[in-house]
């Protein structure tokens, strides 16, 4: 392993009481039944995506003329919504820029060559920042598609693993933010009803929050009084969605947190080889303290490397269920859970407007987004198998913010 990112698992292989296995067992057994049955009752209210609900497309505009759309693919998704809308406005005349992929994105947009901007990642706060000195407001977001369960390059779910020894079961998103994230003054607030980027401290929180052992998250004995060692990754990507969505846009992380990328991203050399996501992976399955985020394909050995060759499973590492709030229901990450976007650590594939705030979206734009939003625009997103469709009820939500 390298060594930049070795830890070695202290401490003896026992509970954390000194329990008998039988009695340890039981225990576990009875938490297992517990989280099934609070997961069970958050499933019954999430919303399986099915398109036989989702209103059928219904022109509120005739669409004449050029439409341009530049930024990221979404793996040759956004080529086959453009076939479908051109089927329904026939006089639209579409042209795709694809150069930039979704970092170039909000950038053809402010300097007036596009419209419309797909990107395969959240719009970080430095793509957004150009915009909004441009125009004075953040762009209008608008979710299209639920990312992957476990594929390469679909915006696949996080996972949040740890060594399979580990007794916890699952942890919250506000845990996550305490044991990954750090004490801070304040933290961004971006978009929202002012339309900007502003700092507040509605999301300060001090020291005394941070989770740094494993007794702070309840485990007994020889475990409470163990430093929790943290991974993940730092490609801007991976890292913003994850600051975003779990640390309120904070980029303040847990001073021992241990930072991989994918072999792409890495230098070509032995230097580069010792920051590779697989070894997080390495980590996690010999350090029974140890907590990373990253991805179950590596985990369960689904993945393939850049050369072709199939990813080595880690059988030592298992994932935990986690819960939206601290006393919402565990949800397991499942195929099915991020599908129906019980699973909060899945993600979005978004499209980004300029929608000044009070003021009508352009027409054209406007009419494309109620197309991706319709049954037959849903309908193309499910068959291209790639992304999950939106269910209705968060379609609903979707098209507010274009009104």
């Amino acid at each position: 392993m390298s060594q930049s990112l070795q830890s070695t698992a202290r401490g003896p292989g026992r509970s954390a009481s000194g329990t008998p296995p039988s009695r340890r067992r039981g225990r576990t057994a009875g938490l297992a039944l517990a989280v099934a049955g609070l997961a069970l009752s958050a499933l019954a209210g999430a919303q399986e995506p099915d398109s036989s609900q989702v209103p059928p497309y219904q022109a509120q505009a005739h669409v004449v003329g050029r439409l341009r759309i530049a930024g990221s693919p979404l793996k040759d998704l956004i080529p086959a919504l453009v076939a479908g809308f051109e089927k329904a406005q026939p006089e639209a005349i579409v042209s795709t820029n694809f150069q930039t992929e979704s970092e170039g994105a909000l950038g053809m947009i402010y300097a007036g060559v596009s419209d419309v901007a797909p990107m395969g990642d959240d719009a970080k706060i430095t793509d957004q920042m150009p915009f909004y000195n441009t125009f004075g407001y953040t762009p209008t977001e608008v979710s299209v598609a639920t990312g992957c369960y476990n594929q390469r390059g679909c915006l696949y779910a996080w996972a949040i693993m740890v060594n399979k020894d580990n007794p916890l079961a699952h942890l919250s998103m506000q845990q996550l933010d305490e044991i990954f994230g750090s004490e801070r003054s304040g933290a961004w607030m971006v978009g929202g009803p002012q339309h900007a980027i502003l700092f507040t401290a509605k999301y300060a929180r001090s020291a005394k929050s941070n989770i740094r052992t494993w007794g702070q998250l309840g485990l007994k004995g020889s475990w409470a009084r163990e430093p929790i060692q943290t991974y993940g990754y730092v490609a801007p990507g991976f890292a913003v969605s994850f600051e975003r969505h779990v640390m309120q846009w904070s980029d303040k992380w847990n001073p021992n947190f241990q930072e991989v990328v994918e072999q792409k991203e890495a230098t070509p050399d032995a230097d580069g080889k010792k920051v590779w996501s697989e070894r997080m992976y390495e980590a996690i399955s010999k350090d029974k303290y140890a907590i990373g985020w990253g991805a179950l394909m590596h985990v369960d050995g689904t993945c393939v490397n850049p050369d072709g060759s199939k990813c080595d499973p880690y059988p030592n590492v298992k994932i935990l269920a986690i819960s939206a709030t601290p006393d919402g229901p565990a949800i397991p990450l499942t195929a099915a859970n991020v599908r129906n976007r019980s699973y909060p650590l899945s993600r979005d594939a978004y499209i980004y407007v300029n929608k000044p705030p009070g003021r009508p979206l352009d027409p054209g734009v406007r009419e494309f987004i109620r197309f991706v939003l319709s049954r037959e625009g849903q309908e193309i997103i499910d068959k291209h198998g790639v992304y999950n469709p939106l269910p209705e009820a968060y379609i609903q939500r979707q098209l507010k913010k274009i009104d």
